[in-house]
């Protein structure tokens, strides 16, 4: 008994390294919101939100509320929030989501993400994969029991070139608010509108996400990950009014 309990303390710890063993690039995090962990950050000088985009690029203004608001409601069955690592990839899903258009334009965006939804698509035997989610969802990770949802708010945007966006905003998980910042190729008609963001990266221990962090843990360095992680969303949205 004693040895199928080491076997599977095994697996898990095996399987977090990989987890968390991702690249290290620049961090698209831009800033830290009272946040319950007081992280380190490794990126010197990240800008603040208002140094990236003008007053006019802000969202929510009183002159986009209105009859003329064009709504669209997210099909949760055809997007997804991807997720990858070195060696790992996988995805949560949407519990909903709604953008707001006028002219044309993008004037405000929610979402809401199930975590408990966190899949891994790359691992073949089931037993390491079920592991792995389940160590995801636990509270020393995204502990999806006392933070069922995340969410991302947009509140700002700024066009790049005819479909491509610059888009900033919060995102929820946790209970923590950081702001983030990503580009997107925004496709859309009278009827629907296609996101497709490019893969962009966050600090997890900002979002209390601590473990085998170089800035957190003292141990030694072969137990120490980097902490960026990186996703890309995929998000189809039909018009509802």
């Amino acid at each position: 008994m004693k040895t199928k309990h080491s076997k599977l303390i095994s697996i898990t710890i095996t399987l977090i390294i990989v987890m968390l063993s991702c690249s290290s690039p620049e961090s698209n995090v831009i800033k830290n919101d009272k946040s319950k962990v007081k992280a380190i950050n490794n990126e010197a000088n990240v800008p603040e939100v208002d140094s990236l985009f003008a007053k006019e690029f802000e969202l929510n203004t009183e002159e986009n509320i209105g009859e003329d608001i064009q709504l669209f409601k997210l099909d949760k069955e055809k997007s997804l929030v991807t997720w990858f690592c070195v060696t790992h990839t996988g995805y949560v899903k949407f519990k909903s989501g709604q953008l707001s258009m006028l002219d044309n334009k993008i004037v405000s965006g929610e979402f809401e993400i199930v975590m408990d939804s966190i899949r891994d698509t790359d691992i073949d035997y089931d037993l390491m994969r079920i592991v792995l989610e389940n160590t995801l969802k636990s509270d020393s990770f995204f502990n999806v029991n006392a933070h069922p949802i995340s969410k991302i708010g947009l509140t700002h945007l700024k066009k790049l070139g005819s479909n491509k966006y610059l888009f900033g905003g919060n995102l929820q998980i946790n209970g923590i608010n950081n702001r983030i910042r990503f580009q997107a190729q925004i496709i859309q008609n009278d009827t629907s509108i296609l996101v497709l963001t490019d893969r962009f990266y966050i600090d997890r221990t900002k979002w209390g996400v601590t473990i085998y962090s170089r800035n957190f843990e003292q141990t030694d360095d072969s137990f120490l990950f980097t902490d960026s992680v990186s996703m890309k969303v995929t998000a189809v949205l039909n018009r509802i009014n």
